[in-house]
């Protein structure tokens, strides 16, 4: 399984980015089925961009704006993310195939959707994908543990989703 990092941040300046790419890179050492490390963020430095590639990353050049297809089983590592580039992932996967080849580990979604259903809000339309895939999927939201982890994993969950493989995505209301 590949591993797809989207808005980690600079390592350099801050403490969240680093836990969480030092989540990523055990996660990767545990488990012997994660390959390949992807790595976008447009703030990433060309300091930044040479530790990750000495950490084993690839650094994606093009800012696919969270777009990429999950052609082969992918870890989509997303901390804290905008609700559009999640938004951007599901709608750019919006097929049961593709997504019951993707894992999404990030903001929870079900705060997402509590969110949307309190307030109203711009979330509703930039995150349509994110409300609609909560009927396919199940969530899995990780304590922190410590106040010096809260930064960086407050509010993160798991995302795995099930999808009858004939399901047709399109005729779901939006």
């Amino acid at each position: 399984m590949q591993m797809v990092i989207y808005g980690i941040g600079s390592i350099e300046s801050y403490e969240s980015p680093r836990l969480q790419l030092s989540l990523a890179i055990l996660t990767k050492r545990k488990f012997s089925w994660i390959g390949d490390i992807e790595v976008f963020d447009p703030v990433i430095s060309t300091a930044e961009s040479r530790v990750l590639e000495a950490l084993g990353c690839s650094v994606l050049l093009v800012n696919e704006q969270g777009r990429r297809k999950a052609l082969k089983p992918t870890l989509f590592f997303m901390p804290h993310c905008e609700a559009e580039l999640y938004n951007n992932l599901l709608q750019a996967n919006w097929q049961a195939e593709l997504l019951n080849r993707a894992v999404v580990f990030g903001n929870s979604f079900k705060i997402y959707k509590q969110f949307a259903s309190e307030f109203k809000s711009s979330v509703v339309v930039s995150a349509k994908h994110v409300l609609a895939v909560h009927k396919f999927m199940n969530e899995f939201g990780i304590e922190t543990v410590s106040d010096e982890f809260f930064g960086a994993f407050h509010d993160s969950s798991w995302h795995f989703f099930y999808l009858d493989p004939e399901m047709e995505l399109q005729d779901i209301e939006l």
